[in-house]
């Protein structure tokens, strides 16, 4: 066991008395592979040993630059909403530098933002989050993408120090070693055969995904669409889009069903708009999943195609939930990808109005976004 014990002044600065058991850590670890959380448990652990703010463990496609899936412990609520919106991952100085590295050792950050200087877009990173340092770790790499295990930490925390590095270090060969392992066990995973029946007989598009996004598998009305459609494509066992928005929200939604699924947060569906040049645009929807194995989570796919199949009609809408009829005629404009805007010009209904009909379903429902309105209308409606 190592005693991590950094002071430094009188006037608030950092103060480091944190326990760094390794043999603890390397135990959580390895545990990693069998724990349905995955390495959430792990990351949660080493971020208190190293007096961190947060961490994550990405897996970076290099071309086009995309994060694949994460695992992350430590952040603010919406937060990966503010990473998504402000473009971040295009800033972001530490995992721009670290995909095209070698798998190696813990580094900090600073040597690199002392080198080359980040541009102005990162000071929100710094200002906004009020991070100053990551020490951070290529784990694994293959030829299109890397693995990467990054530890934040604030202004308030200070710097990363190198024996703090050299302890981090001591874990390297744990860390590559089981992310490999758990890369190996996660492809090596088969469906039972009655829950490959079950999702073959539905007649909805369907797709089930582990815990690193992994496509697992695909029912025969799913790859009809994969094998025609241009902007929705099946890359290395992972959905890929062509628009580059989609690709980030599909990320972000299929992520956080994962982590409801492994009941890391509340129950989380969502759905995204595929556009497509001459059709309207397919709707896509993310559920949590548990069962997909014996110890990891997982989500569902679904894929609605409006040019095979009508979408719900405000009259069913209204009746499966009690609704008035303006605001399941809302509803179902919001089914086929319509903005607010969009609505209120074909309605002849202000904005304002379209929000307050909007607030009362979401008080009907339960529910608080958009996105999850429709992919429960989708769920509950569309069989």
């Amino acid at each position: 066991m190592s005693d991590l014990s950094i002071s430094q002044g009188e006037n608030g600065d950092y103060q480091r008395d944190n326990v760094f058991d390794e043999p603890a850590l390397i135990q959580r670890l390895y545990a990693s592979l069998t724990d349905k959380e995955g390495f959430h448990p792990f990351l949660a652990d080493l971020v208190q040993a190293i007096n961190a703010c947060s961490g994550i463990l990405v897996n970076l496609r290099r071309e086009p630059m995309a994060i694949e899936y994460i695992w992350h412990t430590g952040f603010p609520e919406g937060f990966m909403e503010w990473y998504g919106n402000n473009n971040m991952l295009e800033h972001d100085a530490v995992l721009n530098h670290a995909v095209s590295q070698s798998p190696g050792v813990f580094h900090s950050t600073l040597p690199i933002l002392e080198q080359s200087p980040p541009k102005d877009d990162y000071q929100r990173w710094e200002s906004d989050q009020n991070m100053l340092d990551s020490a951070w770790l290529v784990a694994h790499a293959e030829d299109s993408s890397s693995l990467i295990l990054a530890l934040q930490r604030t202004y308030q925390q200070g710097p990363y120090t190198e024996p703090e590095l050299e302890r981090l270090n001591r874990l390297v060969p744990y860390i590559r070693q089981a992310v490999q392992l758990y890369q190996q066990t996660n492809k090596q995973m088969e469906q039972a055969a009655s829950f490959a029946a079950v999702i073959n007989a539905l007649p909805i598009a369907t797709l089930i995904l582990n815990d690193q996004l992994n496509v697992v598998h695909v029912n025969k009305a799913a790859q009809g669409i994969l094998e025609t459609e241009k902007t929705i494509t099946l890359v290395d066992d992972r959905l890929s889009f062509q628009n580059k928005e989609t690709q980030w929200h599909y990320m972000q939604y299929a992520t956080e069903s994962i982590r409801a699924s492994m009941g890391l947060q509340l129950f989380s569906s969502d759905s995204l708009f595929v556009e497509r040049a001459d059709r309207s645009s397919l709707v896509l929807c993310v559920n949590p999943i548990e069962g997909l194995s014996e110890h990891r989570g997982g989500a569902m796919v679904t894929l609605y195609d409006p040019q095979v199949r009508s979408l719900p009609g405000a009259r069913l809408i209204a009746e499966y939930f009690s609704l008035t009829q303006a605001e399941a005629l809302l509803c179902e404009d919001l089914c086929v990808g319509l903005s607010l805007k969009e609505i209120s010009e074909i309605r002849h209904k202000s904005e304002a109005t379209l929000r307050s009909y909007l607030k009362q379903v979401f008080q009907k429902t339960g529910l608080n976004r958009q996105g999850q309105l429709v992919s429960q209308i989708l769920s509950a409606l569309m069989h």
